[in-house]
């Protein structure tokens, strides 16, 4: 069996030795040049700024963010498309404007006017109607009977009669007949027969001594539709009836059916 040498067991012991020290040497060597470098000193200034313009932008994207969405009604009602969307109602239409070319709407002639509500009364026989002007009218199957208003106190006016059977008027044709009384201060009632006509008498309009047309009131007897009485009203200025010029008060009566019909008409005065 061969065993080693003395001198070959020092000279591997005094290789590995050598080998740490040169190890040490060299990280001594990395140590001192560490520490112979500087390192540059952290930016903080810098990062500051960096960071401040970074908050400052995050806050101009969050305020333009909400600019945006307060804004965005005021477009869409500004800006609209064609058709109105679902959750935006339409603004209402202007109102329409009429044009200068577009026809008037017409007006109603008096062809297609309504005729004037009726003025008239059906009574019994001998039943009193007073006036305002407080003459009494009452019709029997001969004709009208009046009673003028008292001229004074304690002094009754007389019954008067006007026939319609006595031979004195063509009950035959259409015709009117008037009398009447009254004053200068209070005005004339005027009243008298028309007769002759074919349909039930409906108003009565009288044309006054200055062409006033106003309506009177139709009297008639239930059942007969063939004569009645009318009545009205006539003021005339105090001065004017006092002249020795003025002859009626009356110009013309005219007797009309419910439909706007003339069934009699007569003259009076000039």
């Amino acid at each position: 069996m061969n065993h080693p040498t003395a001198g070959t067991d020092a000279t591997g012991a005094g290789g590995e030795d050598a080998a740490d020290a040169t190890g040490q040497r060299l990280r001594e060597a990395f140590t001192e040049a560490a520490y112979d470098v500087t390192p540059p000193p952290v930016p903080l200034e810098a990062i500051e700024r960096d960071g401040r313009r970074r908050r400052r932008r995050r806050r101009a994207a969050a305020l333009s963010t909400g600019c945006g969405l307060v804004l965005a009604p005021l477009v869409v009602l500004a800006l609209r498309p064609d058709g109105p969307s679902s959750t935006v109602l339409p603004m209402a239409p202007p109102s329409p404007v009429p044009s200068a070319s577009a026809s008037p709407s017409p007006t109603p002639t008096s062809a297609t006017s309504t005729p004037p509500a009726p003025k008239a009364r059906v009574v019994a026989p001998d039943e009193r109607v007073t006036t305002e002007e407080g003459t009494q009218l009452w019709l029997t199957a001969d004709g009208k009977h009046w009673r003028d208003p008292a001229p004074e106190p304690g002094v009754t006016s007389p019954d008067e009669f006007r026939s319609l059977v006595d031979g004195n008027l063509d009950t035959g044709e259409p015709g009117i007949t008037m009398q009447g009384s009254g004053s200068a201060t209070a005005g004339y009632t005027v009243h008298g027969l028309f007769y002759g006509v074919r349909s039930p008498a409906a108003r009565v309009e009288v044309t006054t001594y200055d062409g006033e047309v106003i309506d009177g009131m139709v009297l008639r007897l239930k059942g007969n539709t063939s004569w009645g009485v009318w009545y009205s009203h006539v003021k005339v200025p105090e001065k004017l009836a006092r002249s020795l010029d003025f002859q009626d008060p009356v110009h013309e009566v005219r007797v009309y059916d419910t439909d706007g019909k003339v069934l009699a008409k007569m003259g009076f005065g000039p």
